[in-house]
């Protein structure tokens, strides 16, 4: 497993809290202007083994086994959504790593039964079994997720304060994800900030192009059909092909600026319920950041997005 540097956790810990609001510089046609980053972002999705994607990024009849190598020609990156609920076995992780190249990087989520049935209440013995899968991934570990239930509020606050105590943030990135706005307070960023433990954006809290970059990571989610009570977040499947291709601009340029003047190691997956199949918004985020997009010949044949895309 990779170890991250001591000295520049020191750093960042005594740096202050950023968060990126990105000023668009637009061309001639209204639409962002093209980003590019310093080094690769990781962009994929929250997931490979969609069968809705035959024909998009997989060939019709394609077995499922074989997704994550095909997958893993276009994106760079991808979020596990399984961890969630129940650790792969050790030869299945051990698969992933062989289908994958060696800058390929995965996300976990950390188990449900830690962050919603348990709600952190958890001691360093319960987190060990979690992060012995973990370090499973050795070098193509990326940041662990740990998404916090909706009914996660401001009570909760002595606990997360206590459960990040018991984090190896020398050795692995973490990152929390809230659902409710009284947790993206000042506070709470600051909390994150002395634990080097990142803060997640989504389009949920967010307005495009305003990325957190807490603890040295950027961590971008774009969901769907999910919905926050009290606040008002546009449907990302109303969106016209110009305000998507904006808005996926917006947030592109943002986690470009977070890597490139900030230094942080930015991140990005697209749900699959996220204006169209999430394979095609996650390659309008890489299109925007100057990346090869390398999709199957007519992917957007029939996609809402083959207008911004092509």
């Amino acid at each position: 497993m990779r170890h991250r540097d001591s000295k520049a956790k020191r750093a960042m810990s005594q740096a202050p809290v950023e968060t990126t609001r990105l000023e668009i510089t637009r061309t001639s046609t209204g639409f962002p202007a093209r980003s590019t980053a310093v080094a690769p972002i990781s962009i994929g999705t929250q997931g490979w083994a969609v069968p809705g994607w035959q024909g998009l990024l997989y060939p019709a009849g394609l077995k499922a086994n074989k997704r994550l190598s095909l997958y893993a020609r276009v994106f760079n990156s991808v979020e596990v959504n399984a961890t969630f609920y129940a650790p792969p076995a050790p030869e299945t992780v051990r698969r992933w790593l062989a289908d994958t190249p060696p800058e390929f990087r995965f996300a976990l989520k950390m188990p449900r039964w830690i962050t919603h049935e348990r709600r952190l209440r958890v001691g360093p013995r319960d987190l060990k079994e979690f992060l012995r899968t973990a370090e499973l991934f050795e070098d193509k570990l990326g940041p662990i997720l740990i998404q916090l239930p909706p009914s996660f509020g401001a009570p909760g606050l002595s606990v997360l304060s206590e459960s990040l105590r018991d984090l190896p943030v020398d050795s692995i990135q973490f990152c929390v994800e809230v659902r409710r706005p009284s947790l993206r307070s000042a506070g709470v960023r600051n909390l994150l900030h002395r634990r080097g433990v990142g803060l997640v954006t989504t389009n949920l809290l967010n307005e495009p192009g305003d990325v957190e970059t807490i603890g040295g990571l950027a961590y971008l989610r774009l969901l769907g059909g999910k919905r926050i009570p009290g606040v008002d977040t546009p449907d990302p499947s109303r969106m016209t092909l110009e305000q998507f291709a904006i808005e996926t601009g917006r947030w592109a340029s943002a986690l470009a600026l977070a890597q490139r003047e900030h230094g942080a190691e930015a991140y990005a997956f697209v749900s699959n319920d996220y204006y169209g199949p999430g394979v095609l918004p996650a390659a309008q985020l890489m299109k925007h950041l100057g990346m090869p997009t390398r999709l199957r010949s007519g992917s957007f044949d029939t996609s809402p997005v083959q207008g911004a895309l092509l």
